[in-house]
């Protein structure tokens, strides 16, 4: 039978709120690296779009 103590968990909760924020920090790089993505593309879309019709 393990017993753990209060400070262990409340060291444990502090870890895992940590490792949290940082996958939440590395979301929002993908979100904002797949809007700048898609921005791209539509721009080489309609540059290509221009192409087309010359």
């Amino acid at each position: 039978m393990a017993i753990i103590s209060c400070g262990d968990t409340k060291k444990e909760e502090k870890e895992l709120e940590v490792k949290l924020d940082k996958i939440e920090a590395v979301e929002q790089e993908i979100d904002q690296t797949t809007e700048e993505l898609n921005q791209k593309a539509e721009e080489v879309a309609s540059a290509l779009s221009e192409l087309d019709s010359l």
